[in-house]
């Protein structure tokens, strides 16, 4: 039991790093496409996206997620070797059937969006489903197998390959247009590694369509491909709704400003090791004992987090200068109340529903969130214009989240008080309000710019800030952590 243990962690230590360094190598991406690209060029290319990630979500059923279940099921190579087969055949298929109706669909979303500038790239809108849903396979396929390693090179290396064509067409002095093709290009040759990966998993593959493995497949995927249709709408649904009402450019400065940075690996990493512990310990019947464990992590994530998003908050001119250059600073406010809606990231407030096996409650709960938030972008977009549809996103998250906070309290009979670390996390805001607000004014009365001075006036605060707010908040995150550690001791 140990040992398993131990690989687990080992696994799930080597992803999280994994998973960091991705994120930095596409950040990296996106900051030098931003500032290398036109608005115009860089709208064009968040208005393609946009659609291939709704028809993704749409055309594949939930295709993607069978991997792990059937995969990790087959006990024999025969078995392995069928799923994988089936697997590539169906998902290939069905990739390359979206492709043609989304370049025969052109006409539609360049009308939805205005923009004649996108019929250029129907290609592109055509191949891109395809390698985005092949190369995002091998992630599950890797998992399964143990190859975390492996998954970790591929991401690297596939990352990295996005980074070297902005930095090469920038280099040569290319037009947008040349990236486009070298992007899909690149994305066409990691997308071949993938098949040849996998083929080397299990010594064949081959073109399949067993029916009756097909169906059960289906049966799957399909309720879960329903909450990814939920998902995807509800985090597009802003941009959707500015794409239709603003012009391309103001697309793309809403598109930056709207997009999460990746602090919240924190809480999902903490979620992944947290969610196992309180499925044993619920079934054991210590909901108590459950909900006190999130609660303590809940704690330690939102103190790490909340000082992150303050800092995002105070000083969003000087971060979006350096992220995306100084033509994105229109979306201060925007970006300000996405850095908000981390705060609304710091945990899953789903996690108790899930653990107990109430993924019906979760699943309306997805679909909630969704009808909401299309209500209130479009309510708050007549009411408040550009930032209307950010507000009303966090909005919407805030009630459903709130609501699921409710189902927890009934379905573990955890009293609503003690379901959350309310006043915990009141306290940890007042310390970032006692410095976040202080410092915003004293900007602001400096009348703090983007020049390269003033960033670096505000980084050398930031720092100096921090050391003095980890320093407080030091004593308490040690109780926390000792808190964490004797929990899993405690025997079962």
């Amino acid at each position: 039991m140990s040992e398993k243990k131990q690989s687990v962690g080992k696994a799930s230590l080597i992803l999280t790093i994994a998973k960091l360094a991705t994120n930095l190598i596409a950040l990296a991406a996106g900051m030098m496409l931003s500032r290398f690209r036109t608005l115009e060029e860089y709208g064009t290319y968040s208005q393609i996206l946009l659609v291939v990630n709704l028809a993704v979500a749409f055309f594949m059923l939930g295709l993607p997620n069978s991997t792990n279940y059937f995969l990790a099921q087959a006990e024999t190579h025969e078995e392995k070797q069928k799923f994988l087969s089936v697997y590539y055949t169906l998902s290939t298929f069905m990739s390359v059937v979206m492709g043609i109706v989304l370049y025969f669909a052109t006409p539609i979303w360049v009308s939805y969006f205005n923009n004649p500038g996108m019929t250029t790239f129907a290609y592109f809108a055509a191949v891109l489903p395809w390698t985005r849903v092949i190369i995002g396979s091998i992630s599950n396929v890797f998992v399964v197998y143990g190859k975390t390693v492996r998954l970790t090179i591929f991401n690297i290396v596939n990352g990295a390959v996005v980074l070297l064509t902005v930095v090469i067409v920038q280099v040569l002095g290319l037009t947008f247009r040349h990236y486009m093709l070298f992007y899909i290009i690149t994305e066409a040759i990691m997308m071949l590694w993938v098949y040849f990966d996998v083929y080397r998993l299990e010594k064949r593959l081959y073109v399949s369509f067993d029916w009756s493995l097909i169906k059960k497949i289906f049966a799957f995927s399909i309720p879960m491909g329903l909450s990814a249709i939920v998902g995807t709408i509800s985090v597009e649904v802003d941009k959707l709704m500015i794409g239709r009402f603003f012009d391309t450019e103001q697309l793309a400065i809403y598109t930056n400003a709207g997009k999460e940075l990746p602090l919240t690996i924190i809480a999902t990493s903490i979620t992944a090791v947290l969610l196992p512990q309180m499925v044993r310990k619920m079934k054991a019947g210590k909901n108590e004992d459950a909900v006190s464990l999130w609660r303590n992590c809940t704690e330690m994530s939102y103190i790490f987090i909340a000082f992150f998003v303050t800092a995002l908050i105070v000083f969003a001119p000087q971060v979006i200068s350096v992220l995306y250059s100084d033509k994105y600073l229109p979306g201060v406010a925007v970006f300000r109340i996405y850095s908000a809606v981390l705060l609304l990231r710091v945990t899953y407030f789903g996690i108790a529903l899930n653990a107990m096996g109430k993924t019906r409650l979760i699943f309306y709960c997805a679909v909630g969130t969704m009808l909401l938030n299309v209500a209130l972008n479009y309510l708050f977009y007549l009411a408040l214009g550009f930032i209307g549809p950010a507000i009303a996103t966090f909005i919407s998250i805030c009630v459903i989240q709130l609501l699921q906070l409710i189902l927890t309290s009934k379905a573990t009979n955890v009293p609503f008080s003690r379901i959350f670390p309310w006043k915990q996390l009141l306290l940890h805001s007042l310390v970032n309000l006692a410095w976040g607000v202080p410092c915003y004014a004293v900007l602001h009365i400096l009348n703090a710019g983007t020049s390269k001075l003033h960033i670096a006036l505000c980084i050398g605060a930031g720092a100096v800030i921090a050391a003095f707010y980890f320093l407080f908040e030091l004593k308490h995150i040690k109780l926390l952590w000792s808190k964490l550690n004797s929990k899993d001791k405690e025997p079962e």
